[in-house]
């Protein structure tokens, strides 16, 4: 990985800053992928006030093929050029090094213009009518993007200038409630947005954004069902509706899809093996703290119901280099059951085939091999199992 890549990973990812979350989740959602699409060329041509040198990178990716594309420019007076292929519409993001600014947009074919008086903070983008359309959306919710964005830096002055702030529970709780209540604020601007444009493409991304990481079925074909049909039937509006198809597939009814993958020994073990048992498909990660902090609460269940039917298989989303990290946290967490991964990450073939997005993630598959509940953690596993595993008198 080069490192403007990992820099825009780090700046994303959503396990590090609550502000980002929802935009590295979306930018994995909707990302278009058609198989009988063609490849339509593309040229971002950028002019900015601020910087006039440094880097700015160019990041999209790809959740259905599992892909990701970076690039990075210089920029020279101002200016910086990027040219490239895409399908279909997608999500992109342009970030500059020297400022740390960005500035959301899609892609689409054509000519792409982003012109700012200074940063990409406040850039407009000429380009098509997905653009045209986003920037409606972006007038409304930059207000608070900026607001919160600018009480994040203000909290982080205030701990650079006093270190103990760091260990301050007050502070922190403060800064935590701020925090969502922005994020309620930006969910309640979405789902007006939606419900005042539902013929706006944008309004995709809005849904998108008010569902969020948490996937609730229901609430997605809900507040997608009532969008018109210009939006469902774009582009972005197609790959949303596959996005439920696809999820519906592994929806509480559905038979959990078939699999079969190596365990920490290199033993061939498949889902059909278990048939007959209550089994918890477990998705989960070394390096996942989340996860790991999960772990407890699992290996009680585990040894409380191991004996009537009951039993867990654990996914891991380790990569090949991190095998040793895998076993060492199997060791250390003191894990049981079965262990599987191709050691992909997040290309992991079980992992596609579940939809997974993040990490912890679990699915109960019951003895017929039917998915009959999912995210179970802690009291809420030990209720569920309880019910179904209650012992007879």
């Amino acid at each position: 990985m080069s490192p403007f890549v990992a820099k825009i990973r780090q700046t994303l990812t959503f396990q590090t800053n609550p502000a980002m979350r929802y935009t590295y989740l979306l930018i994995t959602m909707l990302l278009s992928s058609f198989v009988n699409a063609q490849n339509g060329a593309f040229t971002i041509e950028g002019k900015l006030g601020s910087p006039q040198s440094g880097k700015v990178l160019f990041y999209i990716a790809d959740i259905i093929s599992g892909t990701v594309r970076a690039d990075s420019a210089d920029v020279k007076g101002g200016r910086f050029t990027f040219k490239g292929n895409t399908p279909a519409p997608m999500k992109a993001i342009l970030y500059s090094l020297a400022d740390n600014s960005r500035l959301d947009f899609f892609v689409e074919q054509g000519k792409i213009r982003v012109e700012s008086k200074d940063s990409l903070n406040n850039a407009l983008v000429s380009a098509g009518k997905l653009n045209a359309d986003f920037a409606v959306l972006r007038k409304i919710t930059d207000v608070i993007e900026n607001d919160r964005r600018k009480y994040d830096q203000a909290m982080k002055a205030a701990m650079d200038a006093s270190p103990e702030k760091k260990q301050d529970v007050q502070f922190q709780k403060d800064w935590e409630r701020k925090r969502k209540a922005s994020q309620e604020e930006l969910t309640n601007a979405y789902r007006e947005f939606a419900q005042n444009n539902p013929d706006n493409t944008a309004s995709v991304f809005a849904v998108a954004s008010i569902t969020g990481q948490e996937n609730d079925l229901a609430q997605m074909k809900s507040l997608f069902e009532r969008l018109g049909e210009p939006a469902r039937n774009s582009a972005l509006g197609k790959t949303y509706a596959a996005k439920i198809d696809k999820l519906e597939r592994v929806g509480i009814g559905a038979i959990a899809p078939a699999f079969t993958q190596a365990d920490t020994a290199g033993k061939a073990v498949s889902l059909k093996d278990f048939r007959g048992k209550y089994v918890l498909i477990d998705f989960w990660a070394s390096w996942c703290g989340p996860c790991r902090a999960e772990n407890p609460n699992l290996v009680k269940a585990y040894e409380r119901y191991k004996d009537r039917n009951f039993t867990v298989v654990g996914i891991s989303l380790d990569r090949t280099t991190a095998r040793a990290a895998w076993l060492n946290a199997i060791k250390k967490d003191g894990l049981p059951w079965t262990q599987l991964s191709d050691l992909k990450g997040w290309d992991n073939e079980v992992c596609k085939m579940y939809s997974i997005e993040s990490v912890p993630k679990n699915f109960l598959v019951d003895p017929d091999g039917r998915i009959v509940a999912k995210d179970l953690r802690g009291e809420a596993l030990d209720n569920k199992l309880s019910e179904l595993l209650a012992e007879k008198k």
